[in-house]
């Protein structure tokens, strides 16, 4: 099973859902905390959520 980052005009493919899951973290800090879906490849469902939460100091 392949999964999608989709991003405007761009994507980003992942054959691995741990690879998939480390970049949606990412970049859900790199955007304040922003929620970022991974889509199944073949169906373009969502797979799964990602979103991080950042700590005030």
């Amino acid at each position: 099973m392949s999964y999608q980052i989709i991003m405007g005009e761009t994507s980003q493919t992942f054959e691995d859902i741990g690879d998939a899951a480390e970049r949606a973290r990412s970049l859900s800090l790199e955007f304040g905390g922003s929620s970022v879906k991974v889509y199944d490849a073949e169906t373009g469902l969502v797979a799964f959520t990602a979103q991080t939460t950042r700590k005030e100091k």
